[in-house]
């Protein structure tokens, strides 16, 4: 009995239910529908989406840099230029903890980091930290030696340009100087610093995972727009004569400061600016910002002083308030309400013209002309001059200078008074000489400009000489120069006396009719006071008649001179000869005094 019921159950077969079954198709149904409708999804409701993504794996879009325009001298000497330096990069996630001691002490002696500094840096992660800017070749040749020889994958040295200014110092404040992520923080650089830049343009393509392209596609390519080429009217000669007279000048008085500045009266065209103390703009960071961010010459303004006397000189003849025959008493000091004006030195002169108060530099006589113009007429011809305006020269930060209002409130005619001898008014160096440049020019007014061409590649500008208005006539202009001439000659002495032994009137500069007017002018305070030293300058042109230069010398609080006119007088006069030696100008021997003819310019050709 027993043997039989295991061979039953040995042969009964084994059965799974139908729900069962139809519950396994349903399932694998299921899943193959869920497989078909993702399969569509993929390849047709996200094809373009998961594609993108796809190619974003390996395409990269790279920003192409342009290159920052050259500037150039009128000569075309290179002023500033960028160059290709090496910087070094880290990925810290590349960092063996281990090594970091030993890249941080290499890297230190390279770019003169402190270790401590560079190893804190290699040690935070995740990061991409830039260790150095700009190697010298040297070091970044020691640098890739180390990178190859020591394996180190997580240190980059990548080309960057650099601005470079092969001159250094010189003509530094008009050129200015561009940052370390490449602005252009003052001068032309900064004036220019959009059209300098260029444009920057895109490369997309597709790259390996060894960061190299992969052409599966052609490229997609946006060229960079390199920067504006600028010319500047900076003339090399004249700007080194400038800035050497300017610097033995300021040296030797231990003055604070001082600029030169010749512009060419024709065109308004400026060959030479020169401002000292300076700096060098291939590292500027290491001197003082208020250095490296203005340019003196058309930032800073001053009261011109003396100077500004050929402008109420030439005011008073325009408007017609008095000729050149009308006299005024200078008794050397005068009351104007409770205040007292006085001349240099208190003493009078007596009746005086205009050319006379020029000559003597009466304040009390160009007082009393400022009056006899009147505030209306004086402020009006003082904006015709473009007193209180952008001259609009290619310079950041120009300043208007600061003419005073008749109507403001507070206003009283003793400003007008001490306006008549060029105190209480301000004014940049460049406006001053353009009033000098605008004299010598038959009374047409010319819009000083520093840069000669533009060049888009070898599409150029040329800038136009602009002529802005003309301020007085011509008769005007000729008889103001002619006065001038009798200025310059008055203080010969300054510069002749101790050759010849005669200190009496001479000519300036021998063989040559110039004009030129000196100034003393006070320092306000700031408290309502003056400082006790001065700023001394000569403001003029040559030659006198067909004049080729306007020329302003400025010397900032010369220890040595209380006035300023021995430390600014001599410079003039160097200036201005060198200037006619230098245009091969034939000098006049009838324009030579006795005990001058060692020093006439023999030079006859013409230039």
């Amino acid at each position: 009995m027993a043997a039989r019921t295991t061979t039953d159950n040995a042969s009964k077969l084994v059965t799974i239910s139908r729900w069962r079954i139809n519950l396994i198709l349903l399932v694998a149904v299921l899943i193959a529908a869920r497989v078909f409708v993702r399969l569509g999804e993929v390849q047709i409701a996200q094809h373009a989406t998961l594609a993108e993504a796809a190619r974003n794996e390996i395409s990269r879009t790279e920003t192409i840099q342009p290159r920052r325009g050259v500037i150039t001298d009128r000569a075309g000497n290179a002023l500033a230029i960028d160059v290709d330096r090496e910087s070094l990069y880290v990925d810290t996630r590349l960092v063996n903890v281990e090594d970091a001691p030993a890249m941080a002490l290499a890297i230190s002696g390279l770019t003169d980091r402190p270790s401590a500094q560079l190893l804190e840096l290699l040690l935070d992660k995740p990061r991409y930290h830039l260790l150095a800017r700009w190697l010298s070749a040297d070091a970044a040749e020691t640098m890739q030696a180390a990178i190859d020889q020591n394996d180190w994958a997580a240190f980059v040295l990548t080309p960057e340009p650099k601005r470079i200014y092969p001159q250094g110092e010189y003509a530094a404040q008009l050129i200015g100087a561009v940052n370390n992520i490449g602005d252009g923080i003052s001068g032309v650089e900064a004036y220019f610093d959009t059209e300098l830049k260029g444009i920057t343009g895109t490369l997309k393509a597709e790259w390996d995972g060894g960061d190299n392209p992969i052409w599966l596609n052609p490229p997609e390519t946006q060229p960079a727009t390199d920067g504006v080429d600028i010319q500047l009217t900076i003339d090399p000669l004249i700007q080194h004569l400038a800035e050497d007279e300017l610097k033995k000048t300021v040296d030797d008085q231990s003055a604070t400061g001082g600029t030169v500045i010749v512009i060419e009266v024709k065109t308004g065209a400026i060959r030479g600016m020169a401002t000292y103390p300076s700096y060098d703009p291939n590292r500027y960071g290491d001197f003082d910002p208020a250095l490296y961010s203005r340019s003196p010459a058309v930032t800073d303004v001053y009261e011109p002083g003396s100077t500004f006397k050929m402008f109420t000189a030439a005011a008073g003849m325009q408007t017609k308030a008095f000729t050149a025959d009308t006299q005024v008493n200078d008794t050397g000091i005068v009351a104007r309400g409770d205040t007292t004006l006085a001349n240099y030195d208190s003493s009078g002169h007596g009746l005086l013209n205009a050319d006379q108060m020029l000559y003597y530099s009466s304040n009390v006589a160009a007082l009393q002309f400022a009056e006899l113009i009147g505030a209306k007429s004086f402020y009006r011809m003082a904006n015709e001059f473009g007193f209180g305006q952008l001259t609009g020269v290619e310079i950041a930060g120009e300043s208007a200078g600061i003419v005073p209002d008749a109507d403001a409130p507070g206003w009283g005619e003793i400003v007008l008074s001490t306006n008549g001898y060029g105190q209480g008014i301000a004014a940049t160096p460049l406006q001053m000489v353009q009033l000098a440049a605008t004299i010598a020019n038959d009374g047409k007014r010319m819009k000083p400009y520093l840069v000669e061409r533009q060049c888009m590649g070898e599409v150029c500008q040329e800038t136009t000489p602009t002529l802005v208005n003309q301020p007085i006539d011509r008769a005007v202009a000729w008889t103001v120069r002619r006065m001038l001439v009798n200025s310059a000659n008055h203080y010969s002495g300054v510069v002749w006396g101790e050759r010849t032994g005669d200190y009496s009137d001479a000519w300036l500069v021998p063989g040559f009719q110039v004009g030129a007017k000196t100034g003393t002018a006070s320092i306000p305070d700031g408290r309502g006071g003056l400082e006790p030293f001065v700023i001394g300058s000569v403001l003029g042109f040559a030659p006198a008649e067909d004049a080729r230069y306007a020329v302003l010398v400025k010397i900032d609080r010369p220890q040595k001179d209380p006035w300023g006119l021995l430390s600014s007088i001599p410079v003039y006069q160097r200036v201005v000869d060198q200037l006619m030696r230098y245009e091969r100008l034939a000098p006049d021997m009838a324009l030579v005094s006795s005990g001058q003819e060692p020093y006439v310019n023999v030079t006859t050709a013409s230039r």
